[in-house]
């Protein structure tokens, strides 16, 4: 398949296809899976972002992607890199890559972000050779920064920001780190 971008045990990332917005917004744009992420939005903005995701894989060459299983194709959710344009970032972010994931809450606890994030970051370093990846979260949201964690990343809260696009409760912004050489040898050690 010429749309598949990375492949792990039990998993297949791929670009999107037409088709795919319909699979986004039952499954992603729930209030379970947004309670951290801004809120529901409306389909104009999902459509807008996933317009916009494959704009930046044409452009840079990289981007989010989506998440499914490799044994019945069935739609998990996103995982993937972008550049971060949040412009109340600090000024070490903006620009940065970032590595970010959302799955379908009734597949949540079974290692698929792991599995996922673990190949993103694979792709990062190995076919980018990107220096450093970020991730970003909400403190509230701890089964991500859980994942950020068994990634081997660190917390760099000299980084962490409010984003006014959030509730209150949603802000800081926490702020998370795995560098090239940290990620390789923790893989050769493996």
């Amino acid at each position: 398949m010429p749309d598949v971008i990375l492949e792990t045990p039990r998993l297949r990332l791929r670009r999107w296809r037409p088709g795919d917005l319909d699979l986004w917004l039952a499954h992603l744009n729930t209030p379970e899976v947004r309670a951290y992420l801004g809120g529901v939005q409306s389909p104009e903005k999902v459509a807008q972002t996933l317009a916009a995701t494959a704009r930046e894989w044409d452009e840079q060459g990289f981007s989010f992607l989506a998440v499914e299983l490799r044994e019945d194709a069935s739609f998990l959710g996103t995982s993937g890199i972008a550049r971060i344009d949040t412009a109340c970032a600090p000024e070490a972010l903006r620009g940065a890559v970032q590595i970010g994931w959302q799955l379908r809450a009734d597949r949540w606890g079974q290692g698929y972000a792991t599995e996922a994030a673990d190949a993103v970051l694979a792709m990062a370093f190995e076919r980018f050779a990107l220096p450093i990846v970020y991730a970003q979260t909400s403190e509230r949201n701890g089964p991500s920064w859980r994942v950020m964690q068994r990634l081997g990343m660190e917390r760099l809260a000299d980084l962490d920001y409010d984003d006014p696009d959030y509730p209150a409760e949603d802000n800081p912004t926490m702020v998370w780190a795995l560098g090239r050489d940290r990620w390789q040898h923790a893989r050769e050690g493996a």
